[in-house]
């Protein structure tokens, strides 16, 4: 084309951003739902940002300008305006926000909105569509917008989805752990739009069956799926049958669970690409083998179009009937803009259809980019198209039978490796643990599980069974018995003790530095295909050019040939330039990305071994206690652990205990004190004694109460971890300038003459104190007035800084002969929000007021963090002010 005639792209520089302008644009979204999150209650800057860049883009299309930044601010402002009614703190007056926490009891009418979760001996609903009445007053009932939470104690038959249910209670609000860094309950709930919690009994609450309609049509089909499901398979198996072709996961049990973490295939579990696109497949071929049978379509070129289209109607059902978990919704969205690039020729791009999927979810729902299933979902398949692209380029020529499975098993092993990896921050960060075996579980598990079980699985169920159920039940027999063969093998992968490994985890910068070094080193050991391709283009054209020149005319055509690759090669020298120094620009990037990555390592080594202070932490565990002391030069001890009398409805160890003690990059605790054999100092530590290498446990060995849970003593039998009896261990520790005293109970408390009425499991308690510098600290467990007095009586010196007040600030302790000779300045009391015992008391708490003793209420201000170098002594609440002493 001769030049005059040649045209020049306009504005380059947009070209190179919107190149694939989902991205940009899908960036943007997620920035302002970000921001959204962390400065909620913004709303009219953000309506002003759209107004202002809806008039920027008019303006620019008016006068035929390319428009840059507009559409960046437009989507950040439309991200930061779709995620505002999850993050708003005002309420209309109908909303149900305003009618919890009113100490009122309310007659409730709801309507069951998602499949009720079942519970031992209770049933956890949501409800939607609901009724407020005040017990026999005449005022009007009260419809209310947002959900409640419903829990019903007691067997409850068989409620289901878009049942009616009615009975009395008050609605109380969620509460979080107010520990630094835990989870946000509340607003995990918000994003629900649940807003409170109601509880009842089966045998108080009403039921009225729906009548009926698409969802209760749709809630049938699944139910007659999973009673044949039941019938052709059995424990475990049956459960992941569901899983895997219902998408429900309430019946794998928590020890199965486990054993597919720890192989390091939990994935498969979640219905996603695999199972969405062996559904999308079969359907395309079944209905394009249906339509080449017609002529209209075969003279109008439309079997393809035509398969493509009725391909997406089983595709929808299926994710529908699945659940649309976020895996899912994305693999469907992907899979259906797959099948849509047939009607318009288009060549399918990878990215663009994840960003397609991922701007579809996050408009619909904003708050689903917080949830973890959202982000490994779609890290994991980012990680393997980068990483593909990167690593492995297929030649065009035809492969040979054995070098064709060679390929195919590398590039297997290959995927399963770059979604492990791509996924391992995030799998630190929120399950603080990575699979040693992930890889090799995956070569044998997913060809198992994904090639032949959710194949057969799903033709079973939704080609077989609407015409013979016999066949159905057959084919799901045969994965029963797969599953059952499988499940035996993941549990003895899983039993290797190296497995898997806990880890501690990472702060989001952390996880930032991780993406960005695996992206450096693929960067830098797999250079882009571009010019490697280049360069045999070239070699193949000229090759091929050298052949025609056996006329005139060829020779004329050559010369002119030669001239264009003359450019080319020249062309081609310049790509090769600029690829060296992107060389040098990846190297010079991986070394900063190294040297950061140095610099928080160093951090956490001088913060976790090179403290010269000791620090304490009262953490909030709820209605129960439980302590960290951090002591110079890195040891740590623990007081206590807090826990629920059920450890299966809520495990304060695994959900608040570890979680605290990982992300402060903590994996030893040298020393763990238990003060008395209460599941509210005891349960909780169960779960740090399986997963922490803790060294030595110290308890009274209580003779009333030490056997009353055997796991916690087969757990350090397991373990071996050291737990000596009473009388065997010192009652003075000196760590780092830290001295840890046992004051009481004495050695012979158990003995037959010192029996009394009043001894019992509480004030039997072991009462610690902690001694750095100048400043003491009093753990005196749950011991009352009587334990009190005979402490004093025992003259041993008693005065400290700071107490953690007796037995929760239960009115029975405490005693003034108690206070008189602690003499605090401050104390801290450990209880749970809304108790049934009414800790703290409010005659304690006037007590401390009276004294002018400075409280913290663990249920109030959260945890409580105590600091000391040995002459200032810090206190500071995870909210509200905190003070000091000299």
């Amino acid at each position: 084309m001769p030049e005059a005639c040649t045209l020049k792209p306009a504005h380059s520089y947009n070209n190179t951003i919107y190149f694939r302008p989902l991205i940009p644009l899908l960036l943007a979204f997620i920035a302002g739902i970000t921001c959204a999150y962390l400065l909620p209650d913004k709303i009219l800057p953000a309506t002003g940002g759209i107004s202002l860049s809806a008039a920027s883009l008019i303006f620019s299309a008016c006068r035929r300008k390319n428009a840059l930044l507009s559409p960046l601010f437009l989507f950040f402002c439309l991200g930061y305006f779709a995620l505002t009614p999850w993050m708003t703190r005002t309420f209309p007056d109908d909303h149900i926000r305003h009618f919890v926490n009113d100490n009122t009891q309310w007659e409730i009418f709801g309507t069951i909105d998602a499949t009720p979760e079942f519970q031992n001996f209770r049933t956890v609903c949501i409800l939607n569509h609901i009724r407020l009445s005040r017990p026999g007053s005449d005022a009007p009932p009260v419809w209310v917008r947002g959900k409640l939470r419903t829990i019903i104690y007691g067997k409850t038959g068989g409620l289901d989805v878009g049942d009616r249910i009615a009975f009395t209670s008050k609605l109380s609000p969620f509460t979080n752990f107010k520990n630094p860094g835990g989870f946000d309950y509340i607003k995990y709930m918000a994003f629900q739009q649940v807003w409170g919690n109601a509880y009842t009994s089966s045998q108080k609450t009403a039921i009225q069956a729906s009548a009926g309609g698409m969802r209760k049509t749709l809630t049938f089909v699944r139910h007659r799926i999973s009673e044949l499901i039941h019938r052709a398979a059995s424990g475990d198996a049956n459960a992941i049958l569901n899983a895997l072709i219902l998408g429900d996961r309430q019946q794998i049990s928590k020890p199965l669970r486990q054993a597919f973490n720890r192989a390091g295939i939990s994935h498969i579990l979640a219905i996603s690409g695999l199972h969405v696109g062996i559904l999308a497949t079969f359907s395309f071929f079944l209905f394009k083998w249906l339509l080449s049978r017609s002529g209209l379509f075969l003279r109008h070129a439309w079997t393809r179009k035509g398969a493509a289209i009725l391909s997406i109607f089983p595709v929808l059902f299926y994710g529908i009937m699945a659940g649309m978990s976020p895996s899912t919704q994305r693999a469907v969205i992907m899979v259906c803009v797959f099948l849509l690039t047939f009607l318009i020729h288009r060549e399918h791009d990878l990215i663009n259809t994840v960003s397609i999927a991922a701007l579809f979810i996050l408009i619909f729902h904003p708050p689903s980019l917080f949830s973890v299933a959202f982000q490994l979902s779609f890290v994991s398949v980012l990680s393997i198209i980068y990483g593909v692209r990167r690593v492995y380029h297929l030649n065009t020529k035809s492969l040979g039978g054995a070098h064709f499975l060679m390929k195919t098993g590398a590039t297997f092993l290959l995927v399963s490796g770059l979604a492990i990896i791509g996924t391992a921050p995030l799998t630190m960060f929120y399950f603080n643990q990575i699979s040693l075996m992930g890889i090799f579980s995956n070569l044998i598990f997913v060809p198992l599980i994904g090639f032949i079980v959710v194949p057969l699985g799903l033709f079973s169920v939704l080609v077989f069974m609407p015409f013979s159920v016999p066949a159905a039940f057959w084919g799901l027999k045969i994965c029963g018995i797969i599953l059952k063969t499988a499940i035996l093998w993941i549990y003895q992968i899983a039993e290797l003790p190296w497995a898997a490994m806990k880890t501690v985890t990472p702060s989001h910068i952390e996880i930032i530095l991780a993406y960005a070094l695996f992206a450096g080193i693929l960067y830098l050991l797999f250079p882009a295909a571009s010019a490697r391709g280049k360069k045999i283009d070239l070699a193949t054209d000229l090759s091929n050019k050298e052949k025609q020149s056996s006329t005139d005319s060829q020779l004329a055509a050559l010369k002119t040939t030669e001239k264009s690759i003359g450019h080319r090669f020249l062309n081609f020298g310049t790509v090769l330039k600029y690829r060296q120094s992107g060389r040098t620009g990846g190297i010079l990037y991986l070394v900063i990305i190294l040297i950061i990555i140095s610099g928080d390592v160093s951090y956490w080594v001088q913060k976790r071994w090179g403290k010269t202070d000791l620090t304490v932490t009262v953490i909030d565990v709820g209605q129960g206690n439980a302590a960290l002391l951090e002591m110079p030069k890195g040891q740590t001890a623990l007081i206590d652990g807090g826990g629920y009398t059920d450890n299966t409805l809520f495990d304060v160890g695994e959900r608040v205990l570890a979680p605290f003690l990982w992300r402060r990059k903590i994996k030893t605790i040298e020393t763990v004190i238990l003060t008395h054999y209460d599941a509210d100092h005891l349960n909780g530590l169960i779960y740090i004694l399986k997963n922490f290498n803790v060294r030595q446990v110290f308890a009274n060995h209580d003779p009333g109460t030490c056997m009353k849970n055997k796991e916690f003593t087969e757990v350090m039998r397991q373990n071996q971890i050291r737990y000596p009896a009473y009388k065997d261990f010192t009652k003075k520790m000196e760590i780092n300038g830290v001295t840890i005293k046992v004051l009481y109970p004495g050695e012979n408390f158990s003995a037959p003459e010192t029996a009394a009425t009043w001894r019992n499991s509480n004030n039997n308690s072991m009462v610690i104190q902690v001694n750095f510098g100048k400043h003491a600290l009093l753990f005196p467990g749950d011991i009352m007035a009587e334990g009190e007095k005979e402490l004093v009586d025992s003259g041993v010196s008693l005065p400290s800084t700071v107490m953690v007040s007796p037995h929760h600030g239960s009115r029975n302790s405490t005693t003034e002969n108690f206070l008189d000779h602690v003499h605090p300045e401050s104390i801290v009391i450990s209880s749970g929000r809304q108790n049934r015992f009414g800790f703290p008391s409010p005659i304690v708490l006037a007590l401390y007021e009276n004294r002018n003793i400075k409280t913290f209420r663990t249920d109030v201000h959260g945890a409580v963090t105590i600091s000391s170098d040995g002459n200032w002594l810090t206190m500071t609440p995870f909210t509200g002010a905190g003070f000091s002493w000299n």
